[in-house]
Parts: structure tokens; sequence; C-alpha cells
């Protein structure tokens, strides 16, 4: 008997001596291979973490609040401001935006290796 433990819920799994292959973690349900070092294709699940790092969250989080920003501009803007009130409906959320596309990128790039 070999005792290891789920990579998704960390209980303790017995497996028989010498078994590989996928298997579902009786405590969570979740599947997981173990044995013979095979690459297996990742699941839906584990395809999807590549997306769902922090800083990917953080990035998307800044650049949906330079796309808010800019509906809010357009939206509210009366025309009134002056030069200074047009400009800034085009700087405010272009600068917001260009603080979130980096993370985003590079996020993915940390991530995907």
């Amino acid at each position: 008997m070999v005792v290891i433990q789920c990579p998704h819920c960390e209980q303790d799994i017995e497996l028989e001596d010498g078994v590989s292959g996928l298997f579902d973690c009786p405590h969570c349900g979740n599947g997981f291979s173990f044995g013979d070092n095979e690459l297996v294709a990742p699941n839906l699940f584990d395809r999807s973490q590549l997306f769902m790092s922090r800083g990917m969250k953080i990035g998307l989080a800044i650049n949906a609040i330079g796309v808010i920003t800019f509906m809010g501009f357009a939206i509210f803007e009366d025309g009134g401001g002056g030069s200074w009130g047009n400009y800034a409906a085009a700087v405010v959320p272009c600068g917001i935006v260009a603080i979130g596309i980096p993370i985003v990128v590079i996020s993915f790039l940390i991530r995907g290796y």
C-alpha cells in the first residue's frame, strides 16, 4: 500500500503498490494522476488556472476600472470643462489601462512557465 496526498484537498489516499494512471480522490472527487511519470493532458480546471493567477485578476480589475472611467467621462462629460475636460477624458482611462495591460501580460507569461 502507498499513501499519498491528494493534490487538491491534501487528504491522505491509499493506493495499491505499482498502480499508475488517473484516479479520482475519494474525499473531494477531483481527478489526479499518479505513477509512471507520463505527461497527462490537463483537465479543464487545470487549464483555467493558467488564467486565474492573482496578478491576472489584479490586471483585469485595473483594466475594468480604466474602461469604467472612460465610460464615465463619455457619459458625464458636459463639454464645459475646457481643454482639461477633453484631455482628461482621453488620457486618464488610457493611463489606467496602460498600467493594467502589462500586469496581465506579465502575469500570463509568468504563470505559463
